[in-house]
């Protein structure tokens, strides 16, 4: 299924607010508009705030808007630039579908959200409450192919070097380690969904923060399951042992490899550092494997994948492999430590990207 248009995602929310008992009158007050719909041109707020008039009272709430159908992923990056707003701020999600599981876990997070079938948790002061779920999707006609793990390197690449999207079809190509068909045909593709437009001077991104939910939605269903080597248990009785043995163990000139996940995230902010230690690796074999000690298991607290092109070991920090890959493996992880760590890296690293 193809995401709905952007303002289409927009206003069939908006319908639907207007449809929930206790709200007598739904206004735009603030936010970049173009006729009936989010104002998606390059620099515009896409964040609109909604003045609610209801039973009991005028609420405002900022409508957080997903193009794109959620994941787990994209659900947890959402609360991670929630996180950075001022506490107490009323916020709402806008995407196409909320499924019974995500809204389940929405509702335990406490946010807010409404889709276009008219699912929803809507929770305002004392008394006003509404919850609807396991309405199915609206179908939409599919359109192009849908994208796979070669296409999603692209993505990785333009948004760690955004400078590439200037560069030849083949020198982007390069840079994400895919061959220049591959690379051409995932621009189409962008192209066609309205995130990267070609200009008189060349191509730019028109929408940041929704090619970063295309990656985030990517990771977690295509990209990351390819990467993943496994998980493995060293004799080690702490994470600053098994990084000793890391250390010690892999050659960087042989096989380049950095940490990701909260080891990566520390090296970044000097923030959490969990028990798990994830390291992205440019090279593997089971040598890799006989030097670490490393066995496979499923409690393992080593967790090992390979990267997505070198271009992950683009990192402004020493043995930490780029900000955006370690912003997508903490919000795999999704626990509450590992958000809040994400919100602080997107803060800190990739604050264009939330644009």
């Amino acid at each position: 299924m193809v995401p709905l248009e952007h303002k289409d995602v927009f206003s069939l929310c908006l319908d639907q607010m207007k449809q929930v008992a206790f709200v007598q009158s739904v206004a735009i007050k603030d936010g970049n508009l173009a006729g009936d719909g989010v104002d998606t041109r390059p620099g515009h707020n896409a964040d609109p705030t909604l003045e609610l008039e209801t039973l009991n009272g005028t609420y405002d709430l900022v409508v957080v808007l997903s193009r794109s159908h959620l994941t787990r992923t994209m659900v947890d990056g959402i609360l991670a630039r929630i996180a950075r707003h001022p506490p107490g701020a009323g916020w709402i999600l806008f995407a196409p579908h909320v499924g019974r599981s995500l809204g389940g876990y929405l509702a335990e997070q406490g946010a807010n959200y409404i889709d276009p079938s008219g699912n929803c948790h809507l929770q305002l002061g004392v008394g006003l409450f509404a919850h609807v779920e396991g309405r199915p999707a609206e179908s939409t006609p599919r359109r192009g192919r849908a994208m796979g793990a070669p296409g999603y390197r692209v993505i990785f690449a333009l948004l760690v070097q955004p400078d590439l999207l200037l560069a030849p079809v083949r020198t982007l190509a390069a840079a994400a380690e895919v061959a220049p068909a591959t690379a051409a045909n995932a621009l189409a593709l962008l192209r066609q969904e309205g995130l990267v437009h070609e200009t008189g001077v060349g191509r730019r991104l028109t929408a940041p923060q929704q090619l970063l939910e295309r990656w985030l939605r990517g990771y977690e269903t295509v990209v990351r399951p390819k990467l993943l080597l496994g998980q493995f248990q060293t004799p080690d009785p702490d994470p600053e042992a098994v990084e000793r043995r890391i250390a010690s163990s892999l050659s960087s000139e042989d096989e380049p490899w950095a940490y990701g996940g909260t080891a990566g995230a520390n090296r970044l902010t000097g923030y959490y550092r969990g028990e798990e230690t994830v390291i992205h690796l440019g090279a593997y074999s089971k040598e890799t494997l006989r030097r670490l000690r490393a066995v496979r298991s499923k409690d393992g607290s080593l967790v090992m994948l390979q990267v997505p092109s070198n271009l992950a070991f683009t990192s402004p920090a020493d043995r930490a492999v780029a900000p955006l890959l370690i912003y997508s493996e903490l919000l795999h992880n999704g626990d509450r430590r590992s958000l809040e760590t994400a919100a602080e890296v997107m803060e800190r690293y990739l604050g264009d990207l939330s644009a």
